[in-house]
């Protein structure tokens, strides 16, 4: 039945012929009022919907794999994941005792090499290692920098001039402080420096200069 049938039906069977038709405000009243009685209805149907929707999948629910043919697929589904599961378990289980045991040989490397830390005095130390990262690497790479480390201590003690620039150079010190002439102490400088292996090039000039 149409929107006019409906109206006319109304109006026919109530005898509003001659009324005045509903105002705005008054429609837009009905309008709400129709809307929200009706969307507390809808919530409560479906409500009852969902509800009874839930008993029928209980009851189903056992059966629905069976009943869409695929129930023999879902148990290997089930069979291939707990291998998975029990695989990744046991190789977490053998990754714990592998660390615990590196862990172990690391820390006892460190212990000896840490004796030789304080008996050599070495500006490097050995523990802020981590198992969990490359150890050999980082045992390795310290010790290459212990090795040069030794081997400059060997080289300054054996150095001809090394242990001897302190003392050179202080001479020299002396030398400029002795209160001789200027040509003498460039001479004297020269000299000292020398055996440094130093050069001291002083222009003529200023030696002239000087003495004049």
């Amino acid at each position: 039945m149409s929107r006019d049938n409906i109206g006319q039906l109304i109006i026919t069977n109530k005898g509003y012929r001659n009324m005045k038709p509903i105002r705005s405000n008054e429609l837009e009243f009905f309008k709400e009022l129709i809307n929200s009685k009706f969307s507390d209805r809808r919530e409560a149907v479906d409500t009852e919907v969902s509800m009874e929707a839930n008993n029928l999948a209980d009851k189903q629910k056992p059966h629905f794999a069976k009943k869409l043919g695929i129930d023999k697929l879902l148990k290997k589904v089930e069979i291939a994941s707990k291998k998975y599961h029990d695989f990744k378990q046991t190789m977490q289980h053998t990754e714990s005792q592998l660390y615990r045991a590196s862990q172990e040989v690391a820390d006892e490397l460190a212990r000896k090499l840490s004796h030789y830390y304080k008996a050599r005095k070495w500006a490097v130390s050995f523990d802020s290692f981590d198992t969990k990262e490359d150890s050999v690497n980082y045992f390795t790479s310290k010790l290459d920098e212990v090795c040069y480390e030794e081997a400059k201590k060997h080289i300054q003690k054996n150095h001809a001039i090394y242990n001897q620039l302190q003392d050179m150079q202080d001479n020299c010190k002396l030398v400029v402080h002795t209160g001789a002439d200027i040509n003498n102490t460039v001479k004297a400088l020269q000299k000292e420096m020398g055996k440094a292996s130093i050069k001291l090039p002083i222009p003529e000039q200023l030696l002239q200069i000087a003495i004049n």
